[in-house]
């Protein structure tokens, strides 16, 4: 209160000053532009200065309002374009896990220009294009998708060879994703893809230094690579035999090198036997095979028993005899055990067991098996009702037919 008194005050005896001074004359201007001459008093120009200060201080901010004002419209219609292309985007990715891909695409691509993340837009109206069947499409969004995101490169290499795996172009893939891996050496996914691209393409070789790495990012759980260790040792192994130059002690070297829950793998030890066989490592199989048998019966192994000579068939044979006083055994182990027998020369022990298997549960190998056991003693009449249980026990039952009376 007492400063608004105070500035009355001042106010009051500033406005009788200024009266006081234009009573008095307080001087004239004269300014003199070429032929044009202006003569007024100081008081009047000071006034008339005033009063354009005012006008052009006006029109500054009338020119400032208008300014903001176009300023905020432009920023709220950005706003409301921004949201709108939100608002599309999600409902064009909504589309593209629906399935409607050509929804998907149209939309995805109508808020791609005013989108916060328009990479997106781009990559996934590129997987769209590709559903639909529309390559040069998806190339051309993958493209853009590169333009609009300088640091985009591995994320449009990923996604491409995303879609050449799944057309089968797996060596396109390949190309890709080894410049992908040259740009993001430690991308897991990268990874993932190239593993996929040399599973499908048989490369076990080049996909072998890669295990630890899908080991170590815990890949080998996803389930587009479920079981890809095992196809590849299994592929390894089967390869050994294939080589010109393939022996014994390269097989053994392999073996050593797969890791120990691999080697405890059943399916692997049977293609190892099998393989061990086939180089003509008999030796080697045969003492596999008691180790592993002495631990666990299991079929599939003792099937490989008396497939090949033994070392000493009269040892095996006590072994297999050792094995069989067991309460329970399968015809597998039966049928191994009676081809043994036939090695060391024990004819009534293999008729023994190879009977017994047929009772336990007869199979199209154990009676021919033993119809050829039944030939060799000449109890042909056996070994012709044998033969002729095998044949039905290969093939489907055949149909009632009429047929002529046996003469």
């Amino acid at each position: 209160m007492r400063g608004l008194i105070v500035l009355v005050l001042m106010g009051l005896v500033l406005g009788a000053v200024l009266v006081n001074q234009v009573d008095q004359g307080g001087g004239y201007v004269y300014i003199s532009l070429g032929d044009v001459v202006v003569e007024t008093s100081a008081w009047f120009a000071l006034l008339l200065w005033l009063v354009i200060w005012g006008l052009l201080a006006f029109l500054l901010g009338t020119i400032r309002r208008v300014w903001g004002t176009q300023r905020v419209l432009s920023g709220w219609m950005g706003l409301r374009k921004s949201r709108n292309a939100t608002a599309l985007t999600n409902r064009g990715l909504i589309s593209f896990i629906e399935g409607n891909w050509e929804r998907a695409h149209k939309q995805l691509l109508r808020s791609a220009r005013y989108s916060d993340a328009p990479l997106v837009n781009h990559l996934i109206a590129a997987r769209a294009s590709f559903r639909l069947g529309n390559i040069d499409e998806a190339k051309e969004q993958l493209g853009k998708a590169e333009s609009v995101e300088a640091d985009a490169g591995v994320a449009v290499e990923l996604t491409q060879a995303e879609l050449q795996l799944s057309a089968g172009n797996y060596e396109q893939a390949l190309a890709t994703l080894v410049r992908a891996r040259a740009n993001a050496a430690k991308h897991p996914y990268v990874l993932a893809l190239l593993a996929r691209a040399h599973r499908h393409l048989g490369e076990w070789e080049a996909l072998r230094p890669l295990l630890p790495e899908l080991h170590k990012y815990g890949l080998l759980e996803d389930v587009a690579l479920l079981g890809l260790e095992g196809e590849l040792w299994d592929a390894l192994i089967r390869s050994t035999a294939d080589q010109p130059d393939g022996s014994v002690k390269d097989l053994s070297g392999l073996w050593r090198d797969i890791p120990r829950a691999q080697r405890d793998q059943l399916k692997l030890k049977v293609c190892y036997v099998d393989v061990l066989i086939k180089l003509g490592g008999h030796r080697e199989a045969e003492k596999q095979l008691v180790a592993w048998l002495g631990k666990e019966r299991q079929g599939e192994l003792a099937a490989f028993l008396g497939r090949f000579p033994p070392e000493n068939p009269r040892k095996l044979l006590n072994i297999i005899r050792k094995w069989l006083e067991a309460p329970t055994h399968d015809g597998v182990l039966l049928l191994a055990g009676a081809r043994v027998a036939l090695h060391a020369g024990e004819w009534e022990v293999a008729e023994t067991w190879l009977e017994e298997a047929h009772q336990g549960g007869a199979t199209a190998e154990n009676c021919c098996e033993l119809a050829r056991l039944c030939t060799a003693t000449g109890d042909h009449e056996r070994a012709s009702a044998l033969s002729a249980e095998a044949a039905a026990l290969t093939m489907e039952p055949l149909p009632d037919l009429p047929l002529p009376e046996p003469k």
